[in-house]
């Protein structure tokens, strides 16, 4: 079978927290203007492909950035719990540079919650069932919009096996762009538009 492209993922515009370097998690925080306009670059990128739904996370900044990519194709953002990103508790809005290493223990133990979070490991679950669910659903090119940890949890989904932390670097920057290719037995995933480097996993 010929490789087919079956989604797309858009990471949301950079925010004054991606800035700062803290923790955005489930905070709510705006586009920065600079998060507006990386979100106007995508979805004029995003304007050749023949989408035909978009899901996004419920936060503002996803929401905002999604809404720039649908009009170009008329359609209407879903806003859906599975794309939240990895709730970081007591990490949310701290600086990473002082908090990096004490997050990087609920890495290494990934079943241990962190306190007013969750653990790694049912992030990485709750989302690999989110994306097994819509990779099987046959409702066209579906643009998902979301967080740099639920990229990363995408990637490692599609390898079986954790490559990337989800806090700790990035695949694709603000307002970048990662293609999901399936060739009826497996799905591939590459960095389309915006490319950063090699994803680590702990940002959203």
């Amino acid at each position: 079978m010929k490789e087919k492209l079956v989604a797309l993922l858009l990471r949301h515009g950079t925010t004054e927290l991606n800035e700062a370097g803290c923790f955005r998690s489930w905070l709510d925080v705006p586009l920065a203007p600079e998060g507006i306009a990386q979100a106007q670059l995508a979805a004029k990128f995003l304007q050749k492909y023949p989408i035909k739904r978009i899901l996004c996370s419920p936060l503002l900044r996803a929401f905002v950035t999604a809404d720039l990519a649908a009009k170009p194709h008329g359609l209407h953002v879903n806003q859906h719990r599975g794309l939240f990103p990895w709730r970081l508790g007591v990490f949310s809005g701290k600086p990473k540079k002082d908090t990096q290493a004490a997050l990087k223990l609920f890495v290494n133990s990934p079943q241990v919650p962190i306190p007013e979070g969750e653990s790694l490991e049912a992030f990485e679950n709750r989302q690999f069932a989110f994306f097994e669910a819509v990779l099987k659903e046959k409702a066209g090119l579906t643009l998902m919009v979301c967080h740099t940890s639920n990229v990363v949890a995408l990637q490692n989904f599609t390898e079986d096996e954790r490559l990337g932390e989800p806090e700790d670097a990035e695949t694709v920057k603000p307002g970048g762009v990662l293609a999901v290719y399936w060739d009826g037995k497996q799905h591939r995933a590459e960095a389309v538009f915006g490319a950063a480097e090699p994803a680590k996993f702990g940002g959203s």
